[in-house]
């Protein structure tokens, strides 16, 4: 009889767009006034900004709460890469000819970068807790029913994929898309799906400790995408200051606009390469 369970859990972000707003009036001595942007370009704006953050490997990790340091492991460190070869078909998923790259930039065909990754989890209420190593791999994910890998250069991604294997009897297989949310305008909708295979005693355990680092990763998503939509904005004029998109900024983060998340601090990460 298999000891295995098998569960999945999702978790939705909505991802507010800034408003439109005209450029201000100019003055004989003022600076020229900065260029606006329309709804379109803003949109086109926040989804190009969201997708590039979901393609840092090193960000994506960093915002999980349990993350204590993670280190990049190259391709030739086998040992200590994650074992696409047992895990791909477990998932159903398909592997590029060279499943393995250096670095994310150079996963254009369905690559993985591979990152070793030290987390702590709290046992008894945060009476004590422990330190787990594991493998993680994340690549760029192209297609809305996550079946293929890309052909050619011609597709822009629309997520991330990532597969894990903590160890244990414990794998994981997590999706990340993007899009615009047709029913909410001026916002757009992140979309986290993850599978999990775990020993059936374990999976209680292991169910609560992801949901709830995975609320607090998307609150904290959200909040660095407010911030980076405000840092590039082409109309926060010659001082660089951005008042207005300061403002906007604080009344999300006081309206708790971005939704499916909860409260929370991240922990302080390490960085590091493994050779």
């Amino acid at each position: 009889m298999s000891l295995t369970t098998f569960f999945q859990f999702t978790h939705t972000s909505y991802l507010p767009l800034p408003p439109t707003k005209p450029p201000p009036p100019s003055t004989q001595n003022s600076d020229p006034p900065a260029r606006s942007e329309t709804a379109d370009q803003i949109q086109s704006r926040g989804l190009k900004t969201a997708i590039s953050m979901l393609h840092q490997p090193p960000l994506m990790i960093s915002l999980n709460p349990l993350v204590q340091h993670y280190s990049l492991v190259h391709p030739e460190n086998t040992p200590r890469l994650v074992n696409l070869t047992k895990l791909a078909p477990e998932f159903n998923v398909t592997l590029a000819p060279t499943p393995s790259v250096s670095t994310f930039e150079e996963s254009k065909n369905g690559e993985f970068v591979h990152y070793e990754i030290i987390d702590k989890f709290e046992f008894l209420g945060g009476l004590t807790s422990k330190l787990m190593i594991y493998r993680a791999c994340f690549r760029p994910l192209y297609d809305a029913e996550h079946s293929t890998i890309p052909k050619g250069h011609g597709r822009e991604s629309i997520g991330l994929e990532t597969i894990s294997d903590p160890g244990s009897g414990v794998s994981l297989l997590g999706k990340w898309v993007v899009d615009v949310d047709e029913t909410r305008p001026g916002y757009l909708v992140l979309r986290e799906s993850v599978q999990v295979h775990c020993n059936v005693f374990l999976g209680w355990y292991v169910r609560g400790q992801l949901e709830g680092a995975h609320e607090m990763l998307h609150k904290e998503f959200g909040r660095r995408f407010c911030e980076r939509m405000v840092e590039e904005d082409p109309g926060r004029g010659m001082d660089g200051k951005g008042r207005a998109g300061k403002r906007w900024r604080e009344s999300v983060e006081r309206e708790g606009r971005v939704t499916g998340s909860t409260g929370g601090r991240v922990s302080r990460v390490g960085t590091g390469e493994m050779k």
